[in-house]
């Protein structure tokens, strides 16, 4: 038995619709922006620990979520050659934080390092958290970028 598919339709079920995408380059910088003056104390408040919570859980949350606005929001034109893009991406992404995970693990083992207290282990998986969005982004836009050159010229 043969199952017969539309070819001409993408599979885009998690793919959010283009004008996410502005609302995450909104929510990106002004979360991550918020959270790190919390986190490193350079944001003086005299709020009480419940409010500090909720503003660390609030600017960390949109920070994630813009990420994820700006990461899965469908392009204009969402074809096979957009979706080939995504996974090198992914993968080119995926294997950059393993690397970073293996040299920083390496560095911490031999030089008996260790990230300092609650606020340098939240930074640390923040940056890789950031290593592997912004890498992903950055590949992902570049190929469109680069390619839509070469298919222009």
């Amino acid at each position: 038995m043969i199952l017969q598919t539309n070819s001409n339709k993408m599979n885009t079920s998690f793919l959010l619709p283009n004008r996410f995408k502005k609302l995450g380059y909104l929510l990106f910088p002004i979360g991550l922006i918020i959270w790190i003056l919390i986190q490193q104390g350079l944001f003086k408040t005299e709020l009480n620990h419940t409010m500090k919570v909720l503003l660390l859980t609030l600017s960390f949350f949109s920070f994630l979520f813009g990420l994820y606005f700006i990461s899965f929001s469908k392009e204009p034109i969402e074809d096979e050659y957009i979706n080939s893009v995504r996974l090198k991406s992914f993968q080119i992404s995926s294997l950059t934080q393993m690397v970073f995970f293996l040299i920083s693990f390496v560095i911490m083992f031999l030089f008996n390092i260790e990230p300092n207290g609650d606020s340098g282990l939240s930074i640390y998986f923040l940056c890789s958290i950031l290593l592997f969005w912004i890498m992903y982004l950055v590949i992902f836009n570049y190929t469109l970028i680069t390619n839509k050159s070469k298919i222009d010229d």
